[in-house]
């Protein structure tokens, strides 16, 4: 039960075995969605990575995957574009982190502020084109799914 081992820190709590069956779906989903991807980045905290790695699983092949610091809470998206720039020849990249930090990414990317009244419940995805990654040049928002939707699809 969520929350009910007040003792453990939450950068450290793990996914809950309905959790990991949801995700799975979710990958699932993504998976008949045809997504393909060339990177996944995730922030270090538990439940985040393992989001991540189900994601890979269930796409079916090897993805390389980085953990990154600039994907903990409160950190700022110029962080998070600094360190995806590293690897530029890598183009399709899953960002897996945490609320309200990747809706207020996702709305600056898209060049609609802070407030895009995009938030994402807990395995939500979107999908946003971007020509170069910056936030100074708005890229396009081509989906945006609710866990529920991503699990109907699977």
């Amino acid at each position: 039960m969520r929350g009910s081992d007040r003792s453990i820190d939450d950068s450290e709590r793990t996914l809950t075995p309905q959790g990991r069956s949801k995700c799975k779906q979710i990958g699932k989903g993504l998976a008949r969605l045809g997504v393909k991807l060339d990177w996944i980045v995730t922030s270090p905290l538990v439940r985040a990575s393992a989001t991540a790695k189900i994601i890979a699983e269930s796409l079916g092949t090897e993805i390389p995957m980085d953990f990154c610091e600039a994907l903990c809470p409160g950190e700022p998206p110029e962080k998070l574009l600094e360190f995806l720039k590293q690897q530029s020849q890598r183009k399709r990249i899953l960002v897996v982190g945490h609320e309200p930090d990747l809706s207020i990414l996702v709305g600056r990317l898209i060049g609609a502020g802070c407030d895009a009244g995009l938030t994402f419940k807990k395995g939500g995805c979107c999908l946003v084109l971007c020509d170069q990654l910056s936030l100074k040049t708005p890229g396009r928002l081509l989906w945006w799914m609710t866990p529920r939707v991503l699990r109907a699809i699977s």
